[in-house]
């Protein structure tokens, strides 16, 4: 996975968390895609890559959101730096596994934002455990169904190719 790749997938992310999770769920989106692609990313690339992804999608969506500035980042940018040490200590191939890595790092996700939210502004940041359990259940079900979706895309990719050509030998026989 390049650069490229991991900006692709966090302008994605964006994307879709900004307009389209905005429109369906509200103010009260019951899933952070940036979170998902920022610990999948350190999964799979390790702390010091998760660390970076973190504070870049971290802070563009604090940018986008409207929020405080920087709260977001250093959460996102703590949990991929995390995650990717667990990631390269522990063997993480299992979807369980990955699926205990989605659950854990959006808890210590929402903690640290929540934490640090209410110690910035003078409102408080007010949050139940049944909204943080619930977004974290949603991050790591998406987390498991991204990650199949994107194994299972080449595969899928390569035998349309040889279902083609085996139509084409066929026609010319």
């Amino acid at each position: 996975m390049s650069v490229a790749w991991v900006w692709l997938g966090l302008g994605i992310a964006l994307v879709i968390q900004t307009t389209l999770v905005a429109i369906f769920a509200g103010n009260g989106a019951p899933v952070d895609l940036v979170l998902v692609v920022v610990i999948a990313v350190a999964l799979s690339k390790g702390p010091v890559v998760g660390l970076w992804t973190g504070t870049s999608g971290g802070l563009l969506q604090d940018l986008l959101s409207g929020g405080l500035v920087g709260v977001g980042g250093l959460a996102k940018t703590l949990v991929g730096y995390f995650a990717g040490q667990f990631g390269t200590h522990f063997m993480v191939a299992r979807p369980w596994d990955q699926l205990l890595v989605f659950f854990l790092g959006s808890v210590v996700h929402s903690g640290i934002y929540i934490g640090v939210d209410s110690l910035l502004s003078d409102a408080g940041y007010l949050s139940s455990y049944r909204s943080v359990v619930i977004q974290a259940i949603v991050n790591s079900l998406t987390g498991i169904g991204v990650g199949f979706g994107v194994r299972i895309t080449p595969w899928l990719i390569a035998r349309r190719r040889l279902r083609r050509r085996l139509n084409k030998v066929e026609t010319f026989e």
